[in-house]
């Protein structure tokens, strides 16, 4: 009788490093996305949190709409300005200085309507004392630059806008009088609310407060919080501000002698960002600051300040999504279709690992064909397990057979997968573009579920050619993991559900052809 067959696969070193394998990656997994969505505060907690509060940062700007805000003088009737080119629309009133429409001309939202970030809200406007600023406003000839004047207590303010098509970043500069003590910039956007919250089908659509403080990156997570929940958090010496999603963001950067406080809260459908510059005790006459509204293009935002990159958010494995898609740009230059970049990429990606896979095969060989021996070993000496373990791995050593190499592809793979899943999950150059056929937007997933289908069945043809020394038990519980597989990718980015299933297709044809080559080998 087979021994073997009735023994506990726990007692299998191998079974048990693929189930730990397994748990690490999905442990992993489970620990980024909380680490880079953390679940919303519950509403006691926020309610805790703000009754800690004093009373002082209570009434500070950010806590009132400042739609709603009164005007801090009406010295000057309100009046508004519109301008548009090719890239942006945007419309300029005098009550606050700041921008009631701004739209992005060449992308459009999942419905298909133009990209709106601001439509009656107040975006970039100017508060003192918790009340919007009256300006009179003049504007060049050439439409790019507004120079504004308003009186407060008596006091005279100036300030300037300029827009620069080339970056599509406007510089604000703020001429401010002796005995002011507090200036606020105040942005108020709509809150995402994801298109579903289907369990089965999740929306990864998301939003997030992200700002530097003192040169460390911190974020907020927005979606998700309900309409009667509250967030309010505030920092203190912040370089860069900004109130974004995946692809496209509204942010604020510092270039003032002095940094101001943030203060981000959500209340409702409305997500405020407010910078609050404390001017006591503080010598200045001007204080500046650079403005973004649009996509999150690498190029765009370093270009304009390096700091702005931080918006981009790529996690843990940033590094390799940079690398990622600047190689997936560079073969998008050519190939004209980023489906058919992340295909090309994602072969390149195989192939750099082939030789660690090639050794992964042969040592799962090695290990197939001492098998018999390793069984033999253990009937030989099942009452001295310290002799099994001792004369097992002189048996793998005399044969280089090392079940650990049959690993080690597959842990540096891991880290590829969830920085591909951060780089087509946020690259904006993928946003609504089309592969072939039925996917039209590789930002979004497989509305028949093709690729996943596809990405399962490959993985399950690979495994089947797959050298193995697993007992019955062991192989089908490793059987179920092309159906996890599926399942988990049917969300997902199309785009990534691509780059899986060519890699998968890519695993199959090189075992298909290894185990050609050892047959013609053995013939």
């Amino acid at each position: 009788m087979n021994n073997t067959q009735k023994e506990s696969p726990f007692n299998n070193p191998r079974f048990l490093l693929v189930l730990a394998i397994t748990f690490l990656a999905l442990w992993g997994w489970q620990y980024y996305i909380n680490k880079k969505y953390p679940p919303p505060p519950p509403a006691a907690v926020q309610a805790q949190q703000q009754a800690q509060q004093s009373p002082a940062d209570q009434l500070r700007p950010a806590a009132a709409a400042p739609a709603t805000a009164q005007i801090s003088n009406q010295a000057f009737p309100v009046k508004q300005f519109d301008y548009a080119d090719e890239n942006v629309s945007f419309t300029i009133t005098t009550a606050g200085f700041g921008f009631t429409n701004f739209e992005l001309n060449k992308y459009k939202n999942r419905d298909a309507q133009q990209l709106q970030f601001a439509n009656g809200d107040a975006l970039f406007s100017l508060q003192i004392d918790g009340k919007l600023v009256n300006f009179d406003i003049s504007v060049s000839s050439d439409k790019l630059t507004y120079s504004g004047l308003a009186y407060v207590d008596g006091k005279e303010i100036r300030r300037s806008l300029t827009y620069d098509p080339t970056q599509q970043a406007f510089t604000s500069k703020l001429i401010i009088p002796d005995g002011l003590e507090s200036v606020s910039i105040v942005v108020v956007q709509n809150k995402i609310v994801p298109k579903s919250s289907n369990f089965l089908l999740p929306s990864f659509d998301h939003q997030d407060f992200i700002y530097v403080v003192d040169g460390k990156t911190e974020s907020e997570r927005i979606t998700g919080i309900e309409d009667t929940e509250v967030l309010n958090k505030t920092a203190s010496n912040v370089s860069m501000i900004s109130l974004g999603s995946q692809y496209f963001v509204t942010a604020l950067v510092n270039r003032s002698e002095v940094n101001p406080s943030v203060i981000n809260k959500v209340e409702g459908t409305k997500a405020y960002m407010t910078a609050e510059y404390n001017l006591k005790n503080v010598r200045l006459t001007e204080l500046n600051q650079v403005f973004y509204i649009g996509a999150k293009k690498t190029e765009v935002l370093q270009a304009i300040d390096s700091s702005l990159t931080e918006v981009l958010n790529y996690g843990i494995f940033g590094f390799i999504s940079k690398i990622l898609l600047s190689l997936m740009k560079f073969i998008y230059s050519f190939v004209g279709n980023w489906g058919v970049a992340i295909v090309i990429l994602t072969i390149v990606v195989r192939t750099l690992l082939l030789p660690l896979n090639i050794m992964s095969f042969r040592s799962a060989q090695a290990m197939q064909k001492i098998k018999p021996k390793m069984d033999a070993i253990k009937e030989r000496y099942k009452g001295d397990p310290m002799r099994i373990n001792k004369e097992t791995m002189d048996l793998m050593k005399q044969n280089n057979a090392n079940p650990l190499s049959g690993c080690l592809p597959m842990l540096l793979q891991i880290p590829i997968f969830f920085a591909f899943f951060v780089t087509i999950s946020t690259s904006v150059e993928l946003y609504h573009q089309p592969f072939i056929w039925w996917i039209k937007d590789l930002s979004a997933y497989d509305p028949y579920f093709i690729l996943p289908i596809l990405m399962g069945v490959t993985m399950y043809f690979q495994q089947k050619l797959t050298p193995t020394t697993m007992d019955p038990m062991q192989q089908k519980i490793l059987n179920f993991m092309p159906i996890i597989f599926t399942l988990f990718l049917v969300t997902l980015p199309s785009g990534l559900t691509l780059y899986n299933f060519i890699s998968a297709l890519f695993g199959a044809t090189q075992q298909y052809f290894m185990l050609k080559d050892k047959r013609q080998k053995n013939a």
